[in-house]
């Protein structure tokens, strides 16, 4: 009975999900409180500690978590609000006739930025509409945003999944975002050749590799470096940042208006030096990232003469267009903290254990694409999975691995996550072929995953 009843709150999220197709918090609501009554009358856990574990959970949610996704969401509604978004298109879609540089810069530059800043869809939707709008083919434009959109999930919406997973599982947050960086560098590195081939096949390998390898280095190398150095919160946004400088200096970046460019990209700019200055902070006084990008967007905001009443509606609007979001993430939250106390977590860890063996280094990433394909979130799978992961590991190092592992799947898993193809889909105006992509993504999906699967293997028998 221990290991049925361990495993059936995460059972129900996924019959919910997948089958019955409920909303997610609805589905996470239902499989709260399956745990929640297994927790009390099958494992002995007291009803108060349930009630703890519920608030501790909920609370996590909210602050830091729902402060970062929401004010990163805020300043990119923002950027929409003063029309700098729509020169920021015109921008990246000015560089290049060559669609085949168009979709690294856009997707692989611009859209890890936009993964590292908001995250939550963006990283998809924006650069796929982008694509088309300068005539670039819709399926092979969403192909290539969710191809992309996998290992830079890990470090999304200013490192809310890394944040997360450091609070499910215990572990240093700045030892598990190097343990993540390293661990993904191999299946990171595919993504710009991948999008070559989506766009252009094998002619596009052989006449573009030079541009992909260049664009690879261009976010790999920052992208490594500020994740050893200032931690989870901005390799994303660095990466990003330097592929479109690398990028755009080999494109007809004369067309470009410094004036006009400095002024578009304002409120991004002050999120980075915020969030730059403040990774140098002691520890004993850091500010939580949600509240920094708050100040960063409203800085911004205000430099591009939004007038403060529109900027105060705007976060309001913001807010309740995400609260869903943000309350499937308490929901969650809430039943991983009562499955850890309850010693759910730890039966199924011991279960795949068991089954596994000294196999399971190669399964710990498919049970990470598991959580990113069923919730659709890097954040959500890490607090599903995350702490069983990490009771997988027998030692510090196997922890963190698994653990990273995890985010690292996650990832991987959004890119077949029905959710993802939805929403580029209705980026592009190609609702209603959600499974033609779907037939055409899978394969990209089983590539990548054997590629991090592998990784995870090499890290383990090399410790």
């Amino acid at each position: 009975m221990g290991t049925i009843g361990a495993i059936l709150p995460i059972l129900a999220l996924i019959i919910m999900l997948t089958l019955l197709k409920a909303p997610a918090y609805l589905a996470a609501f239902t499989a709260l409180g399956i745990s929640a009554v297994e927790a009390l009358f099958v494992f002995g856990l007291p009803l108060g500690e349930i009630g703890k574990c519920t608030l501790r959970g909920v609370a996590s949610g909210l602050f830091p978590i729902g402060l970062v996704i929401i004010s990163a969401l805020f300043t990119y509604a923002l950027t929409v609000e003063s029309k700098a978004m729509d020169e920021i298109k015109k921008m990246l879609g000015s560089l290049s006739s060559d669609y085949r540089y168009l979709a690294l810069i856009v997707i692989w530059g611009f859209g890890n930025f936009m993964e590292g800043m908001a995250g939550f869809g963006t990283a998809v939707a924006i650069p796929c509409a982008i694509l088309v709008g300068i005539g670039f083919d819709p399926v092979k434009a969403v192909l290539c945003a969710l191809v992309a959109n996998t290992t830079p999930t890990a470090f999304g919406s200013v490192g809310v999944p890394t944040m997360a997973l450091a609070d499910e599982t215990a572990l240093g947050l700045g030892t598990l975002s190097s343990k993540i960086v390293l661990l993904q560098i191999a299946a990171t590195s595919l993504s710009p050749f991948l999008i070559l081939f989506i766009t252009d096949g094998f002619r596009g390998l052989k006449e573009k590799f030079h541009l992909a390898l260049i664009a690879d280095i261009a976010f790999i190398l920052p992208w490594v470096a500020t994740a050893l150095t200032l931690g989870c919160e901005l390799p994303d946004v660095i990466g990003g940042i330097s592929v479109m400088i690398v990028l755009g200096a080999m494109g007809n970046f004369r067309s470009i208006n410094a004036k006009r460019a400095l002024w578009a990209w304002m409120p991004f700019a002050f999120v980075v030096i915020i969030l730059g200055v403040a990774a140098f902070l002691p520890h004993d006084k850091k500010i939580s990232p949600g509240i920094l990008i708050l100040i960063a967007g409203i800085l911004g905001a205000l430099a591009q003469r939004i007038r403060p009443l529109r900027i105060i509606a705007l976060f309001f609007i913001t807010l309740k267009k995400y609260a869903l979001a943000i309350t499937t993430i308490c929901f969650v939250l809430a039943l991983a903290k009562i499955m850890g106390a309850s010693g759910m977590t730890a039966i199924l860890a011991k279960c795949l254990m068991k089954i596994s063996g000294s196999m399971y280094p190669l399964l710990a990433s498919v049970v990470g694409s598991l959580g990113g394909f069923i919730t659709g979130s890097g954040t959500s799978s890490n607090v599903l999975f995350g702490a069983l992961q990490a009771s997988a590991g027998a030692t510090e190092f196997e922890k963190l691995l698994f653990a990273s592992a995890n985010v690292m799947g996650a990832g991987i898993g959004k890119m077949i996550c029905p959710q993802s193809i939805v929403l580029g889909c209705a980026a592009t105006g190609l609702a209603g072929k959600e499974s033609e992509i779907m037939k055409k993504v899978v394969v990209f999906f089983l590539i990548v995953l054997a590629v991090a699967s592998i990784a995870t293997f090499i890290f383990f028998r090399a410790q």
